[in-house]
């Protein structure tokens, strides 16, 4: 049973008059030390459990006395433990709690001994706090430090007996208890509460930041363009069927470019759910032949068919093309309704009356249906206005028929009031007189917030329960995860299918020829504005361009395929970034084209995989910007600690690599992530950060897609991405890439810091690239010669072999498409 503050007050004043009667003569080694005194001032006095002790912990041949969970797997404290006869003594006349650990080295070098072994062990094994105890006596100390000074010069608090432990127990429990561990307070006392300070990236020397790259008037014309022809005609009523029955891909297919394995991508949904959670059954919505026969049976009953895919892999694209395609001979005489919420019902909070308008607007404007229309509304309450024919106002009829007639309009008046369940009488009269199939899709219900989501589905429950309607609505994995579990899913059998996504690189294809289609005049409206005509062939050259380098530099396909991870929505917009992009010469490329067409160059012009990442990087801004870059910052630091510049790439390997070993579809226990990681001595807060920055970028994922938050219970596995993999094994090698995130990796050391500064210059910034791996060799240095999953050394040297070979060519001729 956990012990609170004031049980541990009573049981240390019990322990204290123990150790009175008995004396300091009284002889103790260091196991019965253990066994007598330090046992209960841990477990009984300070609150710490059994359970999250181990004893004798091992690492690299050293063992730790007491190694103390927070909250497994993050070591939180070791306790050194040292025989009865070894204590300490403070100088006459002092009298405060924190005493400086130089000065413990000259007046007792016995303790300081064994504080410097404890603060080693500590920092082999990432455990911020350390403490040695000899029953008696404490001192406690911050072993792995966020403020860059080592611990043996910073402070300790000490308490030199029972008497000062018992004095000032309040102090005792805020900085060796579980609780006050959980809650870092011996860092706020020895450090103060502020957030470690870093140096100031060189981002904020740089005004304005991130500053908004200047297009031409021909590279703002094709952004324009690309916009208009790879989406926005796309979504053209007219043009609609003819898209998808080119540019639809089948979900499901592996990818060829993963730097992951391909089990991971076959298992995609097959965590949706925490292990321990007995979760419902979800099954796949098409197969090698199609749509499944368990969607088509789905579709037969009276609850919502659940449609769970991660954000942009194509949920919408299916339903147009479910309802377009694959469906469209059965629903030919079905009633279709279509409603996007991630489009309209922005600016209402009546979520429930914007779906029912939306209802009764699409059935009059696409099927001619007036919910309000006489006839209908009379043939739909035929009956009742028979028993109302024969109710009490049934002798106006013959003699007061105007009466009479006023009082069956007001009947029906009232009933049309009835909005929902005028609109389900409706459907009822439509299904069985009509003989029409009703068939709603709610869609981007996942783009709105989580309430919403929630609102929804009870929405869509509803009207499956009740009404002749069979309704499909779309949500993300997490959402389905969490509202299973603690929301409206949790009271009702769903039946869900997911949707995975196609292969990028054959969704890109369809769609720049179906795009190329369009500015040949092919296909698409058959007028378009002079000043969007006269640059369409233009434009065409450019998909040429991308076309060609697509089928011959399969370095771009991998980029785009790993770092989009599934999302189509992503991926194109890589596209179009790239299309019209400021930091690209637009013009040497479309000359170069211009001179395949006219037959002096043999080939088309190739798109190098730098180029297209430096358009990515960067986006509609001068420098990298973290906050709207779809690229993660590997070099990143949360603490001016130079070994967490290589924390993320340690952590997203080790993942990769651990748990393919497993061969658990590329989950691993979180418990064996904290224990490596901490074993090269990152701490466990440290390891929150990273874990929560990786998430967020997709780095890394959980079950369920939850994102890390810092101090969380997490759940309990975790798996490396294509995104993480592929930053951290081959992104992480380009000069186009480091040369981006310079400008937002704080330099702790300040002769570097005070080297690296804005270039635009190509020679400029090749050399400082040189700087920053010099730098950060310097720092990988710290991590001794361990070997790990990732490897600086390895990095570096790809890194020092493309440097090279840029100053070769550059020494030649000048590059075409970066900033000089």
């Amino acid at each position: 049973m956990a012990v609170d503050y004031e049980t541990g007050r009573a049981a240390l004043k019990s322990l204290a008059r123990d150790f009175e009667k008995e004396g300091l003569e009284a002889k103790r080694n260091e196991a019965t030390t253990r066994l007598h005194l330090i046992n209960r001032l841990l477990f009984e006095c300070l609150g710490w459990e059994r359970t999250n002790c181990s004893s004798e912990d091992s690492h690299d041949g050293q063992y730790a006395d007491y190694t103390l969970y927070v909250q497994k797997p993050r070591r939180a404290l070791i306790v050194e433990a040292k025989k009865q006869g070894i204590y300490f003594e403070l100088p006459a006349g002092h009298t405060k709690l924190e005493y400086p650990l130089t000065s413990l080295q000259r007046d007792d070098a016995r303790v300081f001994k064994a504080v410097a072994q404890a603060v080693e062990y500590c920092q082999r094994r990432g455990v911020p706090i350390g403490a040695v105890c000899n029953g008696h006596q404490v001192v406690c100390f911050l072993a792995s430090r966020v403020d860059g000074a080592p611990p043996l010069e910073g402070k300790a608090i000490v308490f030199d007996s029972f008497e000062s432990m018992t004095r000032n127990f309040f102090q005792l429990w805020q900085y060796l208890s579980k609780s006050g561990v959980s809650e870092r307070k011996l860092s706020a006392r020895l450090l103060g509460d502020e957030t470690p300070v870093l140096p100031a990236r060189l981002a904020t020397t740089v005004y304005p930041y991130p500053g908004f790259k200047n297009r031409n008037k021909l590279q703002t014309e094709l952004q324009t363009l690309s916009d208009l022809v790879i989406e926005d005609i796309s979504k053209d009523r007219d043009l609609e069927p003819e898209f998808i029955k080119e540019c639809y891909c089948s979900s499901g297919a592996l990818s060829q470019y993963a730097t992951v394995s391909k089990s991971i991508l076959e298992q995609r949904y097959a965590a949706l759910f925490d292990e321990e959670y007995d979760h419902p059954g979800v099954e796949a919505v098409t197969d090698k032949k199609g749509i499944t026969s368990e969607m088509v049976a789905a579709s037969l009953s009276s609850r919502p068919i659940l449609l769970i895919g991660d954000v942009g892999v194509g949920k919408t694209m299916f339903i147009r093309y479910l309802m377009k395609v694959a469906a469209a001979e059965v629903l030919e005489n079905a009633i279709s309704l279509y409603i996007d919420l991630g489009s309209k019902a922005s600016l209402t909070t009546d979520h429930t009356g914007f779906i029912l308008q939306e209802i009764r607007t699409q059935l009059l404007e696409d099927y001619h249906i007036d919910v309000e229309d006489r006839n209908l509304v009379r043939g739909v309450y035929h009956g009742e206005l028979q028993r109302f024919a024969r109710g009490i106002y049934s002798d106006l009829k013959a003699t007061n028929p105007d009466l009479y007639k006023q009082k069956e309009i007001e009947f029906l008046e009232q009933k049309l009031q009835e909005g929902p369940e005028h609109l389900k009488q409706c459907f009822v009269h439509i299904s069985k007189g009509r003989k029409k199939q009703v068939v709603l899709f709610i869609d981007n219900v996942d783009q709105r917030d989580y309430q919403l989501q929630q609102d929804a589905f009870l929405i869509a429950q509803e009207i499956t329960t009740n009404w002749p309607v069979t309704v499909f609505l779309t949500i993300r994995p997490q959402t389905f995860h969490r509202s299973k579990k603690l929301g409206a899913l949790s009271g009702y059998h769903v039946k869900a299918f997911t949707i995975s996504p196609p292969r990028i690189d054959d969704v890109l294809i369809r769609r720049l020829e179906f795009a190329k289609k369009i500015t040949s005049g092919k296909v698409g409206p058959k007028s378009l504005p002079e000043s969007i005509s006269i640059r369409l062939p233009s434009l065409q050259s450019y998909i040429d361009v991308l076309l060609w380098s697509f089928s011959k530099n399969k370095e771009l396909i991998e980029f785009i395929d790993n770092v989009s991870y599934g999302d189509i929505r992503l991926a194109l917009d890589f596209v179009k970034t790239f299309i019209g992009s400021g930091h690209v010469n637009t013009e040497e490329i479309l000359k170069a084209e211009e001179r395949h067409k006219s037959q002096t160059e043999h080939i088309h012009y190739l798109v190098p995989l730098h180029h297209f990442i430096r358009a990515v990087i960067f986006g509609d801004g001068v420098y990298y910007n973290p906050q709207s870059s779809s690229i993660a910052n590997l070099f990143d630091l949360t603490n001016p600690d130079g070994r967490e510049h290589f924390l993320l790439p340690i952590l997203i390997l080790y993942v990769n690599h651990a748990a393919d070993q497993e061969g658990s579809d590329g989950f691993l226990h979180l418990d064996k992530v904290y224990e490596y990681l901490q074993s090269i001595g990152y701490t466990p807060l440290a390891i929150d950060k990273a874990l929560n920055r990786s998430s967020i970028k997709r780095l890394i994922e959980t079950e369920a897609r939850k994102i890390l938050q810092v101090g969380d219970d997490h759940p309990q596995m975790i798996r490396a991405t294509p995104v993480g993999v592929y930053h951290a094994t081959m992104l992480i090698r380009q000069f186009s890439y480091v040369d981006a995130m310079i400008i937002d990796t704080p330099i702790l050391d300040e002769g570097f810091r005070s080297k690296i500064v804005d270039e635009e210059n190509i020679a400029d910034r090749l050399r400082r690239a040189r700087i920053f791996c010099q730098y950060l060799t310097m720092q990988w240095s710290s991590l001794g010669n361990r070997e790990l999953t990732f490897n600086w050394p390895t990095v570096n040297q790809h890194l020092q072999d493309a440097i090279n070979e840029i100053e070769a060519r550059i020494s030649q001729t000048s590059l075409p498409g970066i900033r000089q």
